[in-house]
């Protein structure tokens, strides 16, 4: 199991000893110059989608954070927004992924050839064919939207992971990532054997720590293999809690690896978080993790107040469109919320294509974005319901 443990102050992401033991398989048949190739682009169409797989639950989060009203609902509002900050960390550390292997991250903008925008249509379905059968809404603050946050978090419910660079589909997140894991160990065992690697030093293209305004866990900088297993433990493990089922074994009473939360522990992944928001209370120091112990792997500590009506009640999914057609009064507003999400993706994809220094000035935009989002949920379009932002890519 992995989970975000303090030590002095500092979390880590603890592993089993086992960790790698099953990941690196290495086909002996990868032609360097042939396979090899198509293998190395692949992988970057592989980390692209991961990419947009971070980017796709910034907005959803982003909503629920915006509709809840000011000076209410002071904990959960701590806990969304300290989540949408590590998938912001995700994101840009996908990117120095992507430029260390020799691709080229894209942050927003289509390029030419492309068919497939990076900001989703919403209601939409995560990238990476990752559990299918979810839907993700724009919608406001609620029980509803906190489950769907929680499933999107879900640790994997198995090990039948998909061995093949281009499966159909995923369980979980945390599946895509352990394929993606499996693929670039595999790729780099192949080139290495030819003297090679498929790793470029390029610092130049790197965001680092100092760059990033944000907090929410550790920015890594990629050179070698070494460090792309560290970004990955470090985005699933905030994510899920683990690289791997957290089920993997049967429930027993008192294993420690299920006994994650209490003092020592810095902050608990996105998953359990969520589950604290939904049931509206801490985890105790003696709960389990394990969906088959007493507890059911729920809450049971301190409680805390949410307040489930004092949100902004935003119509689901709007459009520039739809507000174009029918709501042209509210039309403007909602196109200059999308130009300023826009000039943050921008801002974002120039600081991952090689000026790392600039990442700072999106700083001002995310203010603007949330004074922007709650303009918009503070008026009425009928029904009961309110505005709110639509989150579409303006070139």
């Amino acid at each position: 199991m992995a989970f975000e443990k303090s030590v002095k102050g500092e979390r880590q992401t603890l592993l089993p000893d086992d960790f790698l033991a099953d990941l690196p398989v290495v086909d002996e048949t990868l032609s360097i110059e042939d396979d090899f190739d198509k293998k190395l682009s692949e992988l970057k169409k592989q980390l692209q989608i991961a990419l947009e797989l971070e980017h796709s639950t910034i907005p959803p989060y982003l909503c629920a954070l915006y509709s809840i009203k000011p000076g209410t609902n002071l904990m959960p509002v701590e806990i969304i927004k300290s989540v949408v900050l590590e998938e912001m960390l995700h994101m840009i550390m996908v990117a120095n992924l992507i430029n260390a292997v020799g691709g080229k991250p894209r942050i927003g903008a289509k390029e030419q050839g492309e068919d497939r925008d990076f900001v989703p249509n919403y209601p939409a379905h995560l990238p990476g064919n990752v559990d299918p059968s979810l839907t993700i809404n724009l919608e406001c603050f609620s029980k509803k939207s906190i489950q769907t946050f929680w499933r999107i978090e879900h640790p994997s419910s198995d090990r039948n992971l998909p061995t093949e660079f281009s499966a159909s589909q995923y369980g979980s997140i945390g599946e895509f990532y352990e394929a993606l894991l499996k693929n670039i160990i595999t790729l780099e065992a192949a080139a290495k054997a030819k003297g090679r690697s498929i790793f470029h030093k390029n610092p130049d293209k790197q965001v680092k720590p100092e760059h990033y305004y944000g907090a929410g866990g550790k920015l890594f900088s990629v050179e070698n293999l070494e460090d792309a297993i560290k970004v990955i433990k470090e985005i699933v493990g905030q994510g899920e809690g683990t690289l791997g089922s957290i089920f993997s074994t049967p429930y027993r009473e008192g294993d420690p690896k299920y006994l994650i939360f209490g003092p020592d522990v810095e902050e608990y992944a996105h998953y359990f978080r969520f589950k604290e928001v939904f049931y509206e209370r801490f985890y105790a120091v003696d709960d389990s993790a394990h969906r088959d112990s007493p507890n059911k792997g729920l809450p049971t500590g301190e409680r805390f107040n949410v307040d489930w009506d004092a949100v902004y009640k935003m119509k689901p999914n709007p459009t520039l469109a739809d507000y174009k057609k029918n709501m042209p009064g509210v039309y403007p507003k909602a196109r200059e919320f999308s130009l300023t999400y826009s000039a943050l993706l921008n801002n974002i994809n120039d600081a991952c294509n090689g000026n790392p220094d600039v990442l700072s000035k999106g700083i001002p935009l995310m203010y603007q974005l949330k004074y922007q989002a709650i303009e918009l949920m503070n008026i009425p379009i009928g029904n009961g319901l309110m505005a709110g932002p639509t989150f579409e890519y303006i070139q």
